[in-house]
């Protein structure tokens, strides 16, 4: 299997995400027009990856990627996606984003959880998590590992991006099958999160996420295919980031 470059699923969130306004992703607008698509979930990549969000948030259609080897999909207040004061609406309201990487074989995410923190903070990680791909624009405020579900609590000064949103985020990197998920959380701008909304928002979502991928159970019926994940260190050669090629799956 060819090895996808550090940057592929980071292009296409960016150009998806500078296509999106506020009012039209997180309800910071009116609802004057006719009612819209407001789908509760969106499967994406060619093994249906399931990206759905906590109660409250719907899928955005205009705004999904799909190229059958990544996917990006952003989530927002289902009344303002349905154009429906009637849709239901988010406790916490925010705009969550998820990004699914391409495939590989190997070792797991979960694997190589003690060198995240390092990875991310180093100029090679603080670029694959800034916006314009320039490790000055990001500052990580921290991390946690929790199970096997990697957070990263950072703020990003570069402009662009989504809309009407804070340059400060949490996100979420854990295994989905044989590739990794990204699920971030960010505030509106005129709407500041505290730490704990921004926490319990990214665990739902992380829960709704692994709950829609999990394999069939002999009470319930088969939900969409699972799927597996990988690693490369970008720090130490001989590590097991190294030599399974994790950071070139990871999108920014």
């Amino acid at each position: 299997m060819s090895t996808p470059t550090f940057d592929t699923i980071g292009r296409a969130a960016r150009a998806a995400a500078c296509l999106l306004t506020c009012a039209f992703l997180a309800g910071c607008g009116g609802f004057g027009g006719p009612p819209a698509p407001a789908p509760a979930f969106v499967a994406v990549t060619a093994d249906r990856i399931v990206v759905t969000g906590p109660e409250g948030y719907c899928v955005d259609p205009t705004a999904t990627r799909d190229s059958g080897d990544t996917g990006f999909v952003l989530l927002g207040n289902c009344a303002a996606i349905a154009n429906s004061r009637r849709a239901a609406q988010p406790v916490t309201p925010a705009v969550l984003t998820a990004a699914v990487s391409e495939p590989s074989d190997g070792g797991q995410l979960s694997e190589s959880m003690g060198e995240l923190d390092a990875f991310f903070r180093s100029d090679d990680g603080l670029r694959l998590i800034s916006r314009t791909g320039e490790a000055a624009t990001v500052t990580v405020l921290d991390t946690a590992i929790e199970g096997d579900v990697f957070l990263l609590h950072a703020a990003d000064t570069s402009a662009g991006a989504i809309e009407g949103v804070q340059g400060e985020y949490w996100r979420a990197y854990l295994d989905v099958g044989n590739r990794i998920a990204t699920l971030s959380v960010i505030a509106l701008e005129d709407r500041a999160l505290s730490r704990d909304e921004s926490l319990t928002t990214l665990r739902d979502f992380v829960l709704a996420v692994q709950a829609a991928n999990a394999g069939p159970t002999e009470d319930a019926a088969p939900p969409v295919a699972p799927v597996h994940t990988p690693p490369r260190n970008m720090l130490q050669r001989g590590g097991p980031l190294f030599n399974v090629g994790l950071f070139r799956r990871i999108l920014s």
